[in-house]
């Protein structure tokens, strides 16, 4: 303000000095606030840069130190006593016992007896059995298929010769075998080892395969198990409960996109007794995504706050569910800032008695669980609203506390979905979980080279995680799936080749 156009009334100017003076000093809390928030954003980044996290497992720090960190003289004695051997040095201890080795794996008997002379006067009364496991490297062998010609005796003419049919192949005209599939897959996707890798421990075995050939032929079967992918699709989208994510990921050869932008990874999961996991390709995380994948889909969808989702649940009344680990990440945030310390603590503290609840029902039918929710969880949750509601006007809405305390508000009418079905898991962990494989695969091949790539690595993760999912060891399931795919010609024969429970070449 100009000093000539200050008033001449001595109480008209001091009522301005004072309101200057409460303006300036709104101005600098402010600032202050808003330095306070930036403070702990940056923190929250460094933090999240450098410190290790709460979920990481933490015997992950000796993951490279496994034999330096090792005691020989530990090992050796757990491997060497039995249950009933005891050392003393100031108290009693029993000592470790070996697993036994699985009754699955093969045995290879070698029988050492005494000499003759010495089992004279004595007689047998039974065996001393130690086990071992033996490895055999991998090695590969040439699988030759010999049919025999034939041709009339009066004419050997090679037009009028007779040979027996060759049975259908996985991919005709090439020398991949349903088990070389089998392993180049399992040992991409589920070994996360990637094809220039695989190059290279096929050349010292003396199998020359480059990373061109094992690609080609990748898609190839990926287009081919198309119809196992959309049966199980069909499954998923019967159910009445899927949980959903995305997750980002690269590929450089994409039309109309720069080789370093971003497309993603979606993944369904729907869980349950036979659980099915799917992977899709999609260039962009926009509404459409979810809109086209959930089509013929009614019942709840369990998702993250990203409003992608909404279009899906408005157009085909879906029920919407929120993640409470979502929500407890927030918080966890928070609590490791100076601002938000208390209110991180606090929610986190209501947050651990709604997940113990969880835990203690965990293996009770979805009827017990709805009343003991009612009566457990329901109390939690509305103290939990409330302080949030009371919490929201008073914190800063820009720091990172105030973003914690702005989600669950947000989220609130789908956070308490799950006590109203005991179907409904309190978190969308498990589709995370089917989502890490992929995460920890991109790690080591960085990026797909082309749509096509990214698509059959979709395809192979959604048989992948769904056969693991299903306790059906992957590999297994891959290379006898891939041995009977040239004989499916029916829906019948597609369905007894589906990674489900009970089902697979049943």
């Amino acid at each position: 303000m100009q000093i000539d156009k200050l008033p001449d009334n001595i109480n008209e100017l001091k009522k301005l000095f004072v309101k200057t003076i409460q303006e300036n000093q709104q101005i600098i809390q402010n600032k202050d606030h808003e330095i306070q928030s930036l403070k702990d954003i940056i923190l929250l980044l460094q933090r999240k840069k450098y410190a290790p996290t709460s979920e990481k497992n933490p015997h992950q720090a000796d993951m490279f130190n496994e034999l330096e960190n090792t005691n020989i003289d530990d090992t050796d004695s757990a491997e060497e006593t039995t249950e009933h051997e005891k050392e003393t040095i100031t108290y009693e201890r029993r000592k470790g016992k070996r697993k036994p080795l699985p009754a699955s794996l093969p045995r290879i008997d070698e029988i050492i007896d005494l000499p003759e002379e010495e089992k004279i006067g004595m007689k047998y009364i039974g065996d001393e059995i130690t086990e071992q496991l033996e490895i055999t490297p991998a090695k590969v062998v040439v699988k030759r298929t010999i049919r025999k010609k034939y041709a009339p005796i009066d004419q050997l003419s090679d037009k009028t010769f007779k040979i027996a049919p060759l049975p259908p192949q996985l991919l005709p005209k090439t020398m991949a075998s349903s088990s070389l599939i089998a392993y180049i897959i399992t040992a991409k996707y589920v070994d996360a080892l990637p094809l220039y890798r695989q190059e290279k421990i096929f050349e010292r075995i003396s199998a020359e395969l480059t990373r061109q050939t094992m690609c080609r032929w990748l898609i190839k079967v990926s287009n081919l198990v198309i119809p196992i992918y959309n049966l199980l699709q069909d499954k998923l989208l019967e159910r009445n409960y899927i949980q959903f994510d995305e997750t980002t990921t690269q590929v450089l050869n994409e039309d109309g996109k720069k080789a370093t932008s971003k497309s993603y990874m979606w993944v369904r999961h729907a869980p349950g007794e036979i659980p099915i996991v799917l992977y899709d390709y999609a260039p962009t995380r926009s509404g459409q995504v979810p809109l086209e994948l959930l089509a013929s889909f009614k019942g709840y969808l369990q998702v993250d706050g990203y409003d992608g989702y909404s279009q899906a649940c408005e157009q085909y009344g879906l029920s919407r569910v929120g993640c409470w680990d979502h929500c407890r990440r927030k918080f966890f945030d928070a609590s490791k800032t100076s601002g938000g310390k208390g209110v991180g603590k606090k929610a986190l503290d209501m947050i651990k008695k709604l997940y113990k609840i969880e835990e203690d029902i965990e293996k009770l039918s979805a009827d017990k669980k709805i009343i003991i929710r009612q009566q457990k969880s329901a109390p939690i949750l509305d103290e939990f609203k409330k302080w949030v509601d009371e919490l929201r006007s008073k914190i800063t809405p820009k720091s990172v506390a105030g973003k914690a305390v702005h989600y669950a508000f947000n989220e609130w009418k789908y956070l308490a979905v799950y006590i109203t079905n005991g179907n409904i898991n309190i978190s969308n962990a498990w589709v995370e979980n089917a989502i890490r494989p992929f995460c920890i695969g991109k790690k080591n091949w960085l990026f797909s080279s082309t749509v096509d790539g990214a698509k059959a690595s979709a395809m192979f993760y959604s048989l992948i995680e769904t056969a693991k999912k299903n306790g059906i060891e992957p590999f297994d399931y891959l290379n006898r799936m891939l041995d009977k795919l040239p004989l499916a010609q029916t829906v019948e024969d597609y369905e007894r080749l589906l990674p489900l429970k009970g089902q697979f070449l049943a």
